[in-house]
């Protein structure tokens, strides 16, 4: 298929204005928050994601003539590693991987390589749930609401205006990834459009291709490569990056509809989805600022200032997560007294200045406060008093 410029309509160019405002709380906010508001849904660097993406990854470049071991260097991976269907893997080992294979691979059309490789089937619950849809639109209703399910690189979101629904992705700039330059960028809005319309057409059926793809960019030497994977008129040099269906097909019904199984899967995605924003929330983050340095705690401010925020922000925030700064900062310097109490030699005096109090006395009080029991008691009969500790907090 050659690849054909198009125009977007002004209908098209007022959806993408709509969903701008809708994505964002505000559309003149502050880029940093921004950024803040995307990482705190996912934690780049925690393994948490099948290792399926990564799998598809690797498998294409050793077809196409790399070494599997170079294009893992700095992930922490091995080859068998990624091939284990019990591996955990991360967003940024995903991209490290991309960086390099990005890097060794001398052409432009590796993300679209690479997405024809990746199957619904490859989502676990997440892709469960799209193939038993009751419709498109509530499959792509879905596809947003536990997206990041999915080790996600780039945010998705869709519009549907007149006769059209319209998916929008994302410009370099605003995306928070770490060394994320054009060619990179190019591989993931290739890999993201192109996957888009490989598990469309899983769910739907190979007739549920796009009706017009638009990129930002200039036209790539791989543009029929693109147009073959997308199935749908190309443009280039556009305002935005989109994808377009006839809107009429969202009443349509994927082929394995099951509105009962759809309503059981929707719930244990949600189930997995509060999970995983635990691990990444605001709590987790502030927890593990307090710990990376035992002995040096960083007040709220300083955390705040880490984590691209106000105090008052981060205070908000930990209170809508049901905490507050001086309950981690507790939590932290009990777990650290216990710790070492019972597994080092450090005097009494030594513990109680490394965990910022003034003398021992005061860590004596405050340990018989949120424990029930004393440091020598503790250190004397081990986890046992603690066990047997009256008002135990």
């Amino acid at each position: 298929m050659r690849p054909v410029k198009i125009r977007i309509s002004s209908d098209m160019e007022h959806a993408l204005a709509t969903a701008t405002v809708a994505t964002h709380e505000a559309s003149d906010a502050p880029r940093r928050e921004r950024l803040s508001r995307h990482t705190q849904g996912i934690a780049f660097r925690e393994p948490r994601f099948s290792p399926s993406k990564l799998a598809a990854l690797v498998e294409v470049g050793v077809e196409l003539g790399l070494d599997a071991h170079a294009l893992l260097r700095g992930t922490g991976l091995t080859p068998e590693s990624v091939a284990d269907p019990f591996t955990l893997t991360s967003s940024m080992q995903f991209l490290e991987a991309a960086r390099n294979a990005v890097r060794l691979y001398a052409h432009p059309d590796l993300g679209v390589r690479v997405g024809r490789r990746i199957h619904v089937t490859g989502y676990g619950m997440y892709g469960y749930a799209l193939l038993c849809s009751e419709t498109l639109r509530r499959a792509f209703d879905t596809a947003v609401k536990y997206h990041q399910l999915a080790n996600p690189m780039l945010d998705i979101r869709w519009v549907e205006r007149d006769d059209a629904l319209i998916w929008i992705f994302p410009e370099r700039v605003e995306i928070p990834l770490p060394g994320l330059d054009v060619p990179l960028y190019d591989f993931l809005i290739d890999l993201q459009f192109t996957v888009h319309v490989t598990l469309t057409k899983d769910i739907m059926g190979g007739w549920c291709v796009p009706a017009r793809a638009s990129f930002m960019r200039a036209q790539p030497p791989h543009a029929a490569a693109l147009a073959e994977a997308l199935e749908c008129p190309l443009a280039f040099e556009q305002p935005h990056n989109l994808l377009s269906y006839p809107a009429s097909w969202l009443s349509r019904s994927p082929r394995l509809a099951n509105p009962i199984t759809a309503a059981q899967v929707s719930k244990q995605c949600a189930q997995q989805l509060e999970q995983l924003r635990w691990q990444a929330g605001i709590t987790r983050r502030v927890y593990q600022e307090l710990t990376r340095t035992p002995g040096k705690f960083p007040d709220i401010d300083e955390i705040a200032e880490c984590l691209c925020m106000t105090s008052r922000t981060l205070r908000r925030k930990l209170e809508a997560e049901g905490t507050s700064y001086s309950e981690l900062f507790t939590s932290v310097r009990k777990a650290l007294a216990i710790d070492y109490l019972t597994t080092t030699s450090l005097g009494i005096e030594d513990i109680a200045q490394t965990l910022g109090f003034s003398d021992a006395v005061g860590f004596r009080h405050a340990f018989k406060r949120w424990t029930g029991t004393t440091p020598s008691e503790v250190r004397r009969n081990g986890p046992l008093a603690l066990a047997n500790g009256a008002g135990a907090v």
